[in-house]
């Protein structure tokens, strides 16, 4: 028998399967199941019969409108430092969770290159005073005296790339925060203590 006569029995009989492939990788299966015949038949894409409307419909995978959630990724990068005004003062926010591990003031050589870079302008000579904070967790006087040896730590880098800087250290502990480090009604606020844990470098700037 020829090879398009086989070909044109075993659709009317109902034995070609046709698989379709698109988009999202799924397989849809149309007529009854595969037989070796049929199979052995369609040798390249060109020996299959074009897929049907239907069958391409059920290949697609629709998204229906407002069935998507947005991720929006701004708040979940926390830059190393960040600079700001405070009247004639630049104030440079070096964020200490990105500086140090947990309760420590050891400062990576990376992130001491990191710190070089930040103060890499300010005019030379200049009276910089360098000021360590933290969150309101654990005693007061602890936090004090972590906040200035991570003060400290920072004053020691900046000293080391800018000795014609003069420089001043202060741990000023859970004083002064920049965010809430509990919620109105009590509860633990975890991004908010993120940012009262930091070391402030600041100059007169006018």
């Amino acid at each position: 028998m020829r090879r398009g006569t086989h070909r044109r029995w075993a659709c009317a009989l109902g034995l070609v399967g046709v698989g379709v492939m698109i988009g999202s990788g799924a397989g849809v299966m149309a007529g009854p199941s595969v037989s070796a015949a049929a199979e052995s038949e369609a040798t390249t894409p060109a020996d299959l019969p074009v897929p049907t409307e239907k069958q391409l419909n059920n290949s697609v995978q629709r998204w229906e409108p407002g069935g998507v959630m947005e991720w929006n990724t701004s708040d979940s990068v926390t830059p190393l430092a960040t600079n700001k005004k405070e009247g004639s003062d630049a104030v440079i926010t070096l964020a200490s969770d990105i500086l140090f591990d947990f309760n420590s003031a050891d400062i990576s050589d990376r992130a001491a290159e990191a710190i070089a870079n930040t103060v890499e302008n300010v005019p030379e000579g200049t009276k910089v005073t360098v000021s360590g904070y933290t969150d309101s967790v654990g005693d007061n006087s602890a936090n004090k005296k972590l906040s200035k040896k991570r003060a400290q730590a920072v004053a020691d880098v900046i000293a080391d790339s800018r000795s014609d800087l003069e420089l001043s250290v202060e741990g000023h502990g859970e004083a002064d925060p920049v965010a809430k480090n509990s919620t109105k009604d009590g509860k633990d606020n975890p991004q908010g203590r993120a940012k009262n844990r930091r070391v402030e470098v600041s100059y007169a700037d006018d």
